[in-house]
């Protein structure tokens, strides 16, 4: 006869991102959620079964406090926090949620247009313009249409945002890790290349997109160098990781050359307060929302709460990171 399944206890890392409890609780009625950060997150974990970290950093010696853990649940894609070598040895699952097919890659490609549109035209400097009373008609905005997108990364965030850029006239060039068997004409690209010729992408672009993820190869990928290369006034979009780009070039590229940055993420998230980056009038700062919209909630939402119930119910969970770990728990009902 086969056991009830358990109630399952979920903890969240901090006290950020707080639409994933209604969504989660939609999608999983019954399960238990704890949220705490810092050393609260020790003394919470001996209960818990799944931990979604958000932006908390997950390591061996909080995994180590729960007997219970099963899980490490990331809500989206990003696991550079998550010390996945031990949660294998510990036998905990490590699972994320694809960009593509839950309504992330499209929320966050719909955040990079508004951005590039935002630049172009002068957010946030016009808006304080505007409640300042300064003179109406300027400035002079960029229009996208006629000029050249360069999206660095292909995966879902950049096919998505091709796919939406494109309609505005706008010439697409791309490059990505591995081009073998992928169309870029599909999406709309005018020419895709592998990232060893990311030079020729950035001297040709008027709006760069940085869609991919924070490697050890890709950290710092943007530095004095590619700002450099970059066309005088040319904007850059970031909705990735921080650590993509080398934050002091980014602030010298901002004196006299770049023409405005946009950032969803960031080098220390939260950011401190009173940051003077934050202030530069052309860059626009958002806090790591480019993928938190309704639709993307609750496409996220049923792939973990789908990813509970199999860790539950003794299965692994679908999108494991850690496909050698050997749970003891694996069929225990």
């Amino acid at each position: 006869m086969k056991k009830p399944v358990e109630q399952p206890v979920v903890l969240i890392g901090g006290y950020h991102f707080t639409s994933i409890d209604s969504s989660l609780a939609h999608a999983l009625p019954g399960v238990k959620i704890i949220r705490a950060e810092g050393d609260e997150l020790f003394r919470c974990a001996d209960s818990v079964h799944v931990i979604i970290p958000t932006m908390t950093s997950v390591g061996e010696e909080l995994m180590k406090r729960s007997g219970r853990l099963r899980l490490v649940q990331q809500w989206g894609a990003g696991l550079e926090g998550v010390d996945i070598p031990n949660a294998t040895r510990l036998g905990v699952c490590v699972a994320n949620v694809p960009t593509r097919g839950t309504g992330n890659a499209e929320s966050v490609a719909e955040w990079c247009v508004m951005a590039a549109v935002a630049l172009g035209r002068g957010y946030p400097f016009v808006q304080e313009h505007v409640k300042q009373g300064g003179p109406w008609g300027i400035p002079c905005g960029m229009a996208l249409a006629g000029k050249t997108a360069g999206i660095v990364g292909i995966g879902g965030i950049g096919q998505e945002l091709a796919h939406r850029l494109k309609p505005f006239g706008m010439r697409l060039l791309g490059v990505k890790r591995n081009i073998r068997n992928f169309s870029g004409s599909q999406w709309g690209f005018d020419r895709v290349e592998e990232m060893d010729k990311l030079s020729g992408l950035l001297s040709e672009s008027d709006v760069v997109f940085l869609c991919l993820p924070l490697r050890k190869e890709t950290h710092l990928l943007i530095g004095e160098r590619e700002f450099f290369l970059m066309k005088k006034g040319a904007f850059l979009v970031n909705p990735s990781r921080g650590g993509l780009i080398d934050r002091t070039a980014l602030t010298n590229a901002l004196q006299d050359h770049l023409g405005g940055v946009a950032l969803d993420v960031f080098w220390e998230e939260p950011t401190k307060t009173g940051d003077s980056l934050y202030h530069h009038p052309r860059v626009l700062a958002t806090p790591h929302i480019a993928g938190v919209t309704d639709l993307s909630y609750e496409g996220i939402a049923c792939t973990v709460a789908q990813n509970i119930q199999c860790v539950m119910e003794g299965k692994l969970p679908y999108y494991l990171a850690n496909k050698q770990v050997s749970p003891s728990w694996i069929n225990a009902r």
